[in-house]
């Protein structure tokens, strides 16, 4: 996840993190916030994202209002992970209850995963933010490149993170 308190941008292994987070008592505001599902016991041990490759959490109500339903993301942290039998079952677990799927890879951009019967809501939304998508086997595809320049704080590194997120 970005950390932009500690400057530490996403896909990048946190300078706080040992067996646990060596400064939890006194983390940043934006770790405290964090509702990784993992933490919260919705996944099972042989869930956790070092071994699954992906780290899930709920997207904040305020990001996903347009959509007027729950919003899962996974950030991939080992490129792939999302499209192996594993994640693929935990994704249609999601979608069934009427959770859609965001995945945020580094290398290929984001895929969408729409909830049963959400997908004209998400292609009109698409639509109408003008975002450039690829829909295939009932899912939406943004390359990286469109992802970089939509969401150019999830691929940065450190000598622009901070100009990209503002701190309050």
């Amino acid at each position: 996840m970005i950390v932009p308190e500690l400057n530490k941008p996403a896909n990048q292994a946190c300078q706080y993190a040992d067996d646990g987070c060596t400064m939890y008592e006194h983390r940043p505001p934006t770790c405290k916030d964090w509702d990784c599902l993992w933490i919260k016991g919705e996944f099972r041990e042989r869930d956790r994202p070092d071994k699954i490759g992906f780290v899930p959490w709920m997207m904040p109500a305020e990001l996903m209002r347009d959509w007027k339903h729950h919003v899962v993301a996974f950030r991939e942290i080992k490129e792939g992970a999302t499209v192996l039998a594993a994640a693929e079952k935990i994704i249609k677990k999601f979608n069934k209850v009427g959770i859609s799927v965001i995945v945020i890879r580094k290398e290929t951009g984001r895929a969408f995963y729409p909830a049963k019967g959400f997908a004209p809501t998400m292609r009109a939304s698409f639509q109408k933010e003008g975002m450039e998508y690829k829909e295939r086997s009932g899912a939406f595809f943004v390359d990286v490149e469109f992802c970089k320049k939509a969401w150019p704080a999830d691929y940065a590194d450190e000598s622009n993170l901070k100009e990209l997120i503002q701190i309050t």
